[in-house]
């Protein structure tokens, strides 16, 4: 597709829309105005356990291919992360923070594995550390921490906050039929939008508009990385 949009001069745009999402922007600027700092972006999803196995049949390509890659598009767009760049990977194995679980499909009995929830930190070879951590059970609220050095808490960006997140839980509560990730990250979605267009129109020249649309090239890196970080993951939780 890459190769067959270059000859055709087509502009092909991926959805990651937490790359423009404000509390990940604010702690992506924040941590390179601070030398060596590091960053950890936490991704909630609120289902309940009972359905989890209804979330693997619906991303068969697994947590880290779909769910993860919305933060492995900002290691790579952000902080230039590669799976060439890895220096070191590691798997907070503690099941708090890494499980996972295997379901019987009803249909045809096959059972299906993934992951309920993962954590890990990658080093990279120029010092950059960054830690990424996935819950599909961990509620509505995500969020990104900047830490000094020495592990110290800096800051921490909420997504939703404040009279946001009442909201959000007000429309949850009322509208039970749609999916819940369209209600807590519409406000992400229709920034993305907004940004394809300005960008397909011209608009906006190096602003973050231009910034923070992602190409289909660094779309492929994603997905080297979203492959690199799967397999390391499986060869740790058996």
């Amino acid at each position: 597709m890459s190769n067959v949009a270059n000859v055709r001069g087509v502009q092909v745009y991926m959805g990651y829309h937490k790359t423009c999402s404000p509390y990940i922007e604010k702690a992506v600027t924040l941590s390179q105005s601070i030398p060596k700092s590091h960053v950890f972006f936490c991704h909630n999803e609120n289902y309940f356990k009972q359905d989890l196995h209804r979330v693997l049949i619906r991303h068969p390509e697994g947590m880290v291919r779909s769910m993860a890659s919305q933060e492995l598009a900002v290691l790579v767009t952000k902080f230039g992360v590669t799976t060439d760049s890895v220096k070191a990977f590691k798997v907070n194995t503690n099941k708090l923070f890494s499980e996972k679980q295997t379901f019987c499909h009803k249909a045809n009995g096959i059972e299906v594995s993934d992951f309920s929830r993962v954590a890990f930190k990658i080093v990279t070879t120029n010092g950059r550390s960054v830690s990424v951590m996935a819950d599909r059970c961990g509620g509505v609220v995500s969020f990104a921490v900047v830490k000094s050095i020495a592990g110290k808490e800096i800051k921490k960006f909420l997504s939703p906050d404040g009279d946001s997140a009442s909201r959000i839980e007000h429309e949850l509560r009322r509208d039970t039929e749609m999916m819940h990730q369209f209600t807590i990250e519409g406000e992400d979605y229709m920034e993305l939008k907004r940004r394809v267009v300005d960008s397909i129109l011209g608009k906006g020249g190096d602003s973050k508009s231009s910034r923070s649309v992602i190409s289909i090239q660094d779309g492929i890196e994603v997905l080297r990385l979203s492959n690199y970080c799967t397999q390391e993951i499986e060869s740790v939780l058996q």
